[in-house]
């Protein structure tokens, strides 16, 4: 009976899964039988699963780890539920069957429940096995990688994504969605395609693309992607697409940063919408970025570095050199185009240069529009260079972009930091150059510049480097840091003087615009922004609610569509750079006012513009200036304007003033001091006093003293002679001697 029992045991216990004996929480499968389940090179989706189920239901384990060097070949889809890590190391293989016959959006991992959570891919490769499976065409929906539906929390990283017909990572109505440091070569269709999503991350990606594009987008917002490197072997499409249909899903939180985007077939960043939405439920924030050589299919007319339709944005301190046909473009894409109108791309502080043309006859531009009816341009402070077919097509040119070489450290090796005779920074310590580029403090006066080093002159370089630590360094002028001079001057005013001089009369401060301030930085006292949205037919009113300056508002009608437009005042500490003397009368403030783009200010664009201001009574007391004098005065056409001015109200502190405008420029506040009047008081006849007479006196004479009031004219001292006196004198000496004689 004992032999029996044992062996009854024994039977038992080989029978027993190798999970029952495993320390949590990792459970391993392995291809060598050392693993708590192995396999054998041949539908190992079995086993992979068995031990996704045992996880599964044993919360005390969380991790599936597939040991390597092995290949799992893979004849079903693998299945993982919530809390659940599917690890395993770089050399472990996850290869799709050949001659497969699965059915369309059949993937090679999914979600064993709808509503999972908390899922993490890591570590290990994924392989498509393309070569065994060509019954199929590449991008219709055929053995994508991972395909996660309904699911939260998901994390894809640290993988090697290869050689298949469809997606790498698939998600759709999923949240939380990262990303990060994959390397996926030559994908059937999109590498990362987030559908419905929200809260999307992707980074530190290396990809480079076969059939579409790298890093997309569909209806899906809260999304950064940053810090990605993206190209194709010249096929494939957009580096990164985000793309919007209809109006239940707004993609106004889209930020795109960081990246390097080089030789992909169709745009670097492609930005679109079809359908009925409002405009400002899409807007997108491109930064940063480095995009060159895109476009190499030169027969498609959708190319070049950036193409947009249907958006609003910022795009701001990129690269864009190299591209064919077009550096930045609004253009029709592939679908439909939006019903509406009004889409607004505010261009800052980019460098597009060296544009080529294509085959497809685009000449070549830096920035052009092709919708001008319902698309507009905002440029600002941008450096166009060597554009082929030119740098604008469609958009008016703004007089804050720069036409100049840039000055790259290695335009061949696709090295765009700027040269500099002050440091830049070559990958591992900070050289000097024989030339300081252009760009250097060139950049949006408004922009940040506070991440760039020392010095750095108060402004923001452009280009991809602006704004962070590795922007090239400012020049500077040792002439201006010499010791106090003997008037205890410390040489500023002087060099203000000198700025006064070489600008004056350079602009007439006709036009307006924001494209970035003319005026030097150690003028400005405070400056105040205001934004608001610009349709065609509106009112519009910029609120200046900090009270940082003289300015409270200013409003006009609009004749424009031009959507989220700013207004910009800079008080001035003395007057602007822009004009060549002062105004006649007494300055209260000397104040710039900048709205919307280079010429926007302009009877074209606005009508009945109107400029509240205010004054101080304090001034107007200390000064003795006459109220109705004070006008505000605007700068055009190199001499002072008065306008229409009216008094609007006042309160303890403060006048209030309206003034109409012809636009927007360099103004002043002036005012006119009141007439002094001499008084003179009429002094009551003294009483007359004569002194005595003794031998140190010099004559008879009075010396009146009247009283002395301060502000009062005051009589100089005078001596005054007595009518007759000598005679009366001499009267008296002749009778004394006609006495005597009797």
């Amino acid at each position: 009976m004992l032999i029996i029992f044992l062996l009854t045991v024994f039977l038992v216990l080989i029978h027993v899964p190798v999970a029952l004996c495993m320390a949590a929480p990792v459970v391993y499968v392995d291809g060598n039988e050392s693993g708590d389940f192995n396999c054998d090179g041949i539908d190992d989706h079995v086993q992979i699963n068995q031990a996704l189920k045992f996880v599964a239901e044993n919360p005390e384990y969380t991790t599936v780890y597939l040991k390597g060097p092995f290949t799992y070949v893979v004849d079903s889809a693998l299945l993982i539920d919530s809390n659940t890590i599917l690890e395993g190391d770089s050399n472990a293989t996850i290869k799709l069957t050949s001659s497969a016959n699965w059915a369309r959006s059949q993937p090679m991992i999914k979600e064993n429940k709808s509503g999972s959570h908390d899922i993490t891919i890591r570590g290990f490769t994924l392989d498509g096995n393309r070569e065994g499976n060509r019954n199929v065409v590449s991008g219709d929906g055929y053995y994508n990688f991972i395909h996660l539906s309904d699911c939260q929390n998901i994390s894809v990283c640290d993988m090697y994504l290869t050689n298949n017909h469809g997606d790498g990572l698939k998600a759709d109505r999923c949240s939380n969605v990262k990303f990060c440091n994959n390397n996926a070569y030559m994908l059937g269709h999109d590498v990362l395609y987030a559908i419905l999503c929200s809260g999307v991350e992707a980074y530190d990606n290396i990809i480079i693309c076969r059939t579409n594009s790298g890093l997309r987008l569909y209806n899906t917002n809260h999304a950064r992607f940053y810090n990605n490197t993206i190209t194709s072997e010249s096929s494939g499409g957009a580096g990164i697409e985000i793309q919007k249909d209809g109006s239940d899903f707004a993609m106004d939180n889209i930020e795109i940063y960081a990246n390097t985007i080089y030789n992909t077939a169709l745009p670097g960043i492609l930005v679109f919408g079809s359908g009925s939405y409002s405009n400002s439920s899409a807007y997108v924030h491109i930064h940063h970025n480095q995009i060159y050589d895109t476009g190499t299919d030169s027969n498609n007319k959708l190319i070049g570095g950036i193409v947009s339709e249907g958006f609003n944005g910022l795009i701001e301190n990129n690269v864009i050199d190299g591209a064919y046909g077009n550096g930045i473009a609004q253009d029709k894409t592939y679908y439909h185009s939006p019903d509406g109108s009004g889409y607004v791309l505010t261009v800052r502080n980019n460098i597009i240069s060296n544009i080529r043309s294509s085959a497809s006859g685009i000449a070549g531009y830096g920035i052009r529009n092709q919708l001008p009816e319902t698309h507009f341009f905002v440029l600002q402070n941008n450096s166009l260079y060597n554009n082929l077919g030119g740098d604008y097509a469609g958009v008016e040119a703004s007089p804050w972009d720069i036409v100049a070489d840039p000055q790259y450290a290695d335009r061949d090796k696709h090295d765009y930091h700027l040269k500099s005779k002050a440091g830049r920074w070559n990958g591992s310590s900070w050289v000097i150059d024989n030339i300081s580029s252009p760009c250097i403090d060139a950049g949006y006066s408004l922009s940040d510049y506070s991440n760039e080093p020392e010095p750095n002159g108060d402004r923001i370089n452009i280009g991809p480097y602006g704004n962070t630590r590795y922007a090239s360094k400012s020049e500077i002028d040792m002439s201006n840091n010499s010791s106090d001079d003997d008037n205890g001057n410390n040489g500023d005013e002087g060099d203000d003087e000198k700025n006064d001089k070489d600008n004056s009369g350079k602009s007439s401060g006709g036009g307006g615009g924001t494209g970035g301030s003319p005026e030097t930085p150690r003028n400005i006292e405070v400056k105040e922004l205001s934004q608001v949205f610009i349709t065609n037919g509106k009112g519009v009113k910029f609120d200046f609610s900090k009270n940082a300056t003289c300015v409270l508002y200013i409003g006009f009608d609009s004749k424009k569509t031009t959507g989220k437009t700013t207004a910009t005042v800079e008080m001035l500490k003395n007057k602007s750079v822009l004009v060549s003397s002062p105004p006649p009368e007494n300055v209260y403030k000397y104040f710039n006012l900048w709205v919307g783009n280079s010429g926007y200010g302009t009877s074209d664009s606005i009508e009945n513009p109107v400029i509240c201001f205010r004054v101080n009574k304090t001034w107007i007391r200390e000064e003795k200036i006459e109220q109705s004098s004070i006008t505000l005065n605007r700068y055009n056409d190199e001499k002072w304007n008065p306008l229409l001015t009216s008094l609007s109200g006042e309160d303890g502190t403060y006048l209030y003033f309206t003034a109409e405008t012809p636009g927007f420029s360099p103004f002043a506040i002036t005012g006119r001091a009141a007439a002094k009047e001499n008084v003179i008081d009429i002094m009551p006849e003294p009483d007359i006093e004569i002194p005595e007479q003794n031998n140190e006196s010099k004559g008879p004479g009075i010396e009146v003293k009247p009283e002395q009031t301060e502000n009062k004219v005051t009589p100089e001292k005078e001596k005054i002679s007595m009518p007759g006196f000598e005679l009366i004198y001499c009267i008296i000496g002749l009778l004394g001697v006609l006495c005597r004689r009797r």
